[in-house]
């Protein structure tokens, strides 16, 4: 008798399966559209993985196969009808698919030998809410799984192409800079790697499947349940993320001493996150009013500086972009100098290193620190201060010498929207900014960019045409050495050597000839821009420093550290590096300042001019004779050093308060 239940049980099983069957293929020939789209999502798909994976029949040819068949089957199958079978693929969807996302977002990038412990199942939470926000707005289990889906796409799509433009990822205030990436957008080349396809066919998998997915109720009841698991969902995230200690626990933070590694020790979600947790500047210990006056007070007391002087020079300070001498790397022959000219200058000059925040772009953190005297340092390795911290009127450069009756403009072969600029100069007291569309000289490009010819001939052009009646003022950001290094002009300089390795057997150094060739072109329009001002009978001081070293390909890279002998931590900090240099023209005996990071430079240039200073830049003097290089890692180590202490407050002061201090950060007119 059980015997034949059971038997009766697997006809039953067996029928209704078969009906099940038959029910789906006729509601899938019944939707003859939906049919057509799926089998052309999978011709598709495989055309395209046929080109950019195949290498033969082998494992990597059946999966991409497969993933292009599955793809586009889930794009012609309906929705599961029954309630059970429905909640069973959502659960094992959510239970499966995340880790292969955080996989697929990686995988392009890294190949996660240096992820940090704990660090995967962090992602992995961070896109399961990301999910629970999708299910919150759009109330279906279907549109959340795909819709979240395409968004984590598009999210690894940009951040692959940061990495592989500046060498470092995406960053919540990036997000916030969109206008600025999308004006130098064109310079580069969108090239597709297998692995990145591979990574948009996953998650064309994921997002038909994610579709597929989806739960038949219906009703109030249905959203009242859907609403209530999301907000619990984001309750969770929320109490992991800020309360269970989870990150402390596992040690997962940003690294401050490398930024560019951040990623590859978190995970691009979770250092994502990350960047967005320590964006805020919290007050110092022991910040207050009177202590401030206090350390402003003891820093007129403590300047040992020459006295200023009632001359006021021109001044002329360009932060040339990705300006660099790699030969702070290690070795590196050519087959002619690409900065002769430079090297060259000897008299009332003074020359050093600069060290900077950034490797590769974001030039306009080191622009805020050279015009602020305020040090990145104090912030997040993510922050971009232009983006978010100046959003008031501040102290910099250029009120310091409005407030000595200076003319002050500010100029850029750019639009204004580029890095926010057009609205943080005003906050900064220049009178004028001119982009490129208010250029007077003749455009001359060289690459795609304006070059430093064209630059400097508006500079020129500009100083005659100043008002004669002040002294002029002019900070100038260039653009003509701007990534990517590919594209049409004369290449007389070769690279012979790279570390112990004859070019010829480096590899790929077409990027670092190019850029050496651009060095070539700098060095050749500052000496024009030089000898002009030689002949003006009027004081002028001309500062230049580079904002960051350009990123460059890894065959370059592995060959200059061969065999250097450096740790991996010395070769990255030699990646931050980048020259300045000061002259007038005329006869000056100026200090010997060393290298030093950009945040020092303001106050060395105004030292440089013999104008007067204000406290916070004789404090920043002083402060640079005892710890000449600011970082994020000197900070770390610093933390208790009354110096630093004492310079964070300051920098607190005028950054994060709209009413700031004036008097520690001005000088009286």
């Amino acid at each position: 008798m059980m015997e034949h239940k059971g038997k009766n049980a697997i006809v039953k099983g067996k029928t209704y399966l078969k009906n099940a069957l038959q029910d789906v293929w006729k509601d899938i020939w019944n939707k003859k559209i939906r049919l057509a789209a799926g089998c052309g999502v999978s011709v598709l798909l495989f055309l395209l993985s046929w080109h950019y994976l195949f290498e033969g029949f082998n494992k990597r040819f059946v999966m991409f196969t497969g993933l292009s068949l599955l793809t586009g089957l889930f794009v012609i199958l309906p929705k599961l009808k029954n309630r059970y079978l429905a909640i069973a693929s959502v659960v094992c969807y959510l239970a499966v698919v995340p880790a292969r996302i955080f996989l697929r977002i990686e995988l392009p990038n890294y190949d996660l030998s240096r992820l940090s412990p704990g660090a995967q199942t962090a992602n992995v939470i961070i896109i399961l809410a990301i999910f629970g926000v999708f299910l919150l707005v759009f109330q279906r289990t279907g549109i959340a799984f795909a819709g979240g889906n395409i968004f984590l796409l598009c999210l690894t799509l940009i951040n692959h192409y940061c990495i592989l433009f500046r060498g470092s990822g995406l960053t919540y205030l990036d997000l916030r800079a969109t206008t600025t990436a999308i004006s130098v957008l064109g310079n580069y080349r969108l090239t597709m790697s297998g692995e990145l396809w591979y990574t948009i066919l996953y998650f064309c998998l994921f997002i038909s499947l994610g579709r597929w997915c989806d739960l038949p109720f219906h009703g109030k009841k249905y959203h009242i349940a859907v609403t209530a698991v999301s907000l619990c969902g984001c309750l969770l995230f929320w109490w992991f993320w800020d309360r269970s200690g989870y990150l402390e626990k596992n040690n997962l933070h940003g690294y401050y001493w490398n930024v560019a590694d951040n990623e590859q020790l978190n995970g691009f979600l979770l250092n994502f996150g990350i960047g967005i947790k320590e964006l805020h500047m919290e007050k110092p210990q022991g910040y207050s009013r009177a202590a401030l006056e206090e350390i402003a007070q003891l820093a007129e007391e403590n300047y040992q500086g020459p006295a200023s002087g009632d001359q006021k020079p021109n001044i002329i300070f360009i932060m040339n972009e990705s300006w660099a001498d790699l030969r702070v790397l290690g070795n590196l022959e050519t087959t002619q100098e690409y900065m002769p000219f430079v090297n060259s200058l000897t008299e009332s000059t003074v020359k050093g290193n600069t060290y900077v925040k950034i490797w590769g772009g974001l030039t306009a953190n080191s622009e805020f620190e050279a015009l602020t005297g305020d040090t990145l340092a104090f912030l997040s390795p993510t922050a971009i201060p232009y983006e978010l911290q100046v959003n008031h009127d501040m102290s910099s450069i250029a009120t310091v010498l409005k407030d000595q009756g200076y003319q002050t403009m500010a100029m850029h072969p750019s639009g204004p929207a580029a890095w926010n600029r057009g609205e943080v100069y005003p906050y900064f007291g220049f009178d004028e900014f001119i982009d490129q569309g208010e250029f007077q000289t003749p455009y001359l490009y060289l690459r795609d960019f304006l070059s430093d010819e064209c630059n400097f001939n508006e500079i020129i052009w500009q100083f005659e045409h100043r008002d004669q009646e002040k002294p002029f003022f002019l900070f100038d950001v260039t653009i003509q050495n701007h990534g990517d290094y590919y594209g049409n002009m004369e290449m007389p300089l070769a690279i012979t050597k790279v570390g112990g390795v004859a070019a010829e057997d480096a590899g790929y150094l077409y990027d670092a000839e190019t850029y050496l060739n651009l060095m070539v072109e700098t060095d050749q329009a500052f000496e024009s821009l030089i000898q002009y001002f030689e002949q003006v009978d009027e004081p002028v001081i001309v500062c230049m420093f580079g904002d960051h070293q350009p990123h460059l390909g890894n065959d370059f890279y592995q060959a200059i550290f061969a065999d250097s002998g450096l740790t991996e931590q010395e070769q990255t900090e030699r990646k931050y590096i980048t020259p300045y240099v000061i002259w007038a023209n005329y006869d000056v005996d100026f200090p010997e300042y060393g290298d030093l990071s950009t945040n020092y430079l303001v106050a060395v240039l105004l030292e440089c001019a013999g104008v007067q200073l204000p406290p916070y830049y004789k404090y920043l003097l002083e402060l640079q004779k005892q710890c000449p290089v600011i970082s994020y890692e000197t900070v770390e180590e610093l933390a208790q050093d009354k110096g630093i202490l004492q310079y964070r407050m300051l920098q607190y002061n005028q950054l994060m308060e709209p009413d700031y201090i004036k008097d520690i950060f001005s000088v009286s007119p």
